[in-house]
């Protein structure tokens, strides 16, 4: 039984994603950054709030404070998305945490996040565990029953709050339970330059992955579908770009300069720099022409004109 799709708030990704996301799982936005994963988060999480539903965006990397003044440039509005505030404070962290805090519900929604960086919790970050951040979430979707959550994102809970010796065994276990409460869950990962995402893409249902390269053109950004298991989807880079209303994919496809697909994770600055407009292909003339056959019975024209088939020896037309 094919599930039911999950619009993004994208029409050009849902294209992409042939409909949109399947329901109840769990997919990875990579990116390097400033690539617009943050964006496309909010931006899904919204769609949802436009048709009644509970949406819930955990952050983790930004404080929600941050995140509420970074979408003021888009023509949008957040107040009805609730928030929990699971940002680490690194002037106090502590490397290896020993124990949880009893957890409380403190979910808010975004129009109550005040100037102050803690203003949602009260909670002292040093007590903040991925044990306290499931338990939270366990509960939270006892009292409301969210149908979308973004994770925004899995590259900060991996550097503030995973030991490395636990890392992969961690990030498992947090990924399981979001498939496990049946939402439909983005998280969000930082890509380096050059690399691809680790454990996270293997065990979430689909990678959708943003590009940004420099060419002669300045700043140009795509997006592509790694990975989407249960479902078609297109292969093809799409040019993106980020204006006042969110993210816009475009078709049709994109390409870099030499004419091969951007794939690259991360900003690259094009080898040749592109003209703006494609140059008109050379005169045929230019162009060395293939050499022509040997004709032993009689040397070449020296015009480089095609030679005449020669004449029967009975002094006969040639046909």
């Amino acid at each position: 039984m094919i599930k039911e799709k999950v619009k993004t708030g994208i029409p050009g990704l849902d294209q992409m994603l042939d409909g949109g996301l399947l329901q109840g799982r769990t997919y990875v936005i990579s990116g390097t950054s400033g690539s617009g994963k943050t964006t496309l988060a909010m931006q899904f999480l919204l769609e949802g709030a436009r048709n009644g539903e509970r949406v819930l965006y955990m952050a983790i990397d930004e404080p929600p404070n941050e995140v509420k003044s970074n979408m003021k440039s888009f023509d949008w509005d957040i107040s009805r998305v609730q928030v929990f505030d699971a940002t680490p404070d690194v002037m106090s962290y502590d490397k290896t945490p020993v124990r949880d805090v009893s957890t409380e519900r403190k979910v808010v929604y975004f129009q109550s996040i005040g100037e102050n960086i803690r203003k949602t919790s009260e909670r002292s970050p040093v007590d903040m565990t991925v044990n306290t951040i499931q338990e939270l979430l366990k509960q939270e979707m006892k009292v409301a029953r969210y149908t979308r959550i973004a994770v925004d994102s899995l590259t900060s809970m991996r550097y503030f709050y995973i030991k490395t010796s636990e890392e992969n065994a961690t990030l498992m276990s947090f990924l399981r339970l979001l498939s496990d409460i049946g939402v439909t869950c983005l998280v969000t990962i930082q890509l380096p330059e050059i690399s691809k995402p680790d454990v996270e893409a293997h065990v979430a249902r689909g990678e959708i992955r943003l590009h940004k390269w420099f060419d002669g053109r300045g700043l140009m950004r795509g997006v592509t579908i790694e990975k989407y298991r249960g479902s078609a989807h297109d292969n093809e880079l799409r040019q993106l770009r980020i204006g006042p209303q969110g993210i816009v994919v475009k078709a049709p496809s994109l390409e870099k300069p030499d004419g091969q697909p951007a794939i690259d994770a991360g900003p690259a600055v094009a080898e040749s720099a592109a003209p703006s407009e494609p140059p008109p292909p050379p005169d045929e003339e230019l162009l060395p022409a293939p050499p022509a056959p040997p004709q032993p019975s009689s040397p070449p024209d020296s015009g480089g004109s095609l030679q005449e088939p020669p004449k029967p020896s009975d002094g006969g037309e040639g046909t």
